[in-house]
């Protein structure tokens, strides 16, 4: 059963980067899937990752923090912190979610 909060879109011809703390490069990856809170990525080795991490989309100069949600299947899941902090804002604003 999927839990998804925000809208996806498969970006199979993307790249990225994931880099630890101090902005060194940890690995490259494919971009499997692309949301605004996450990403689904094909890491190009099987080097282990930090449960924090930046996020580097293809040629892009920006970074995003991320931290490290699943592994499967020689893909991971990562989720954009800023993107849980803006839900939390959100959430704070409007109350909980009725049932």
């Amino acid at each position: 059963m999927e839990q998804r909060r925000g809208k996806r879109w498969r970006a199979r011809l993307r790249s990225a980067r994931l880099f630890d703390a101090s902005r060194r490069l940890l690995v490259e990856c494919r971009v499997l899937d692309l949301s605004p809170i996450g990403a689904r990525l094909q890491p190009q080795s099987d080097r282990p990752l930090p449960l924090e991490l930046l996020y580097r989309a293809g040629n892009d100069e920006d970074f995003r923090t991320a931290e490290l949600v699943w592994i499967r299947n020689r893909e991971i899941g990562i989720r954009f912190s800023d993107a849980v902090q803006e839900e939390r804002q959100r959430q704070l604003r409007n109350g909980p979610p009725s049932a």
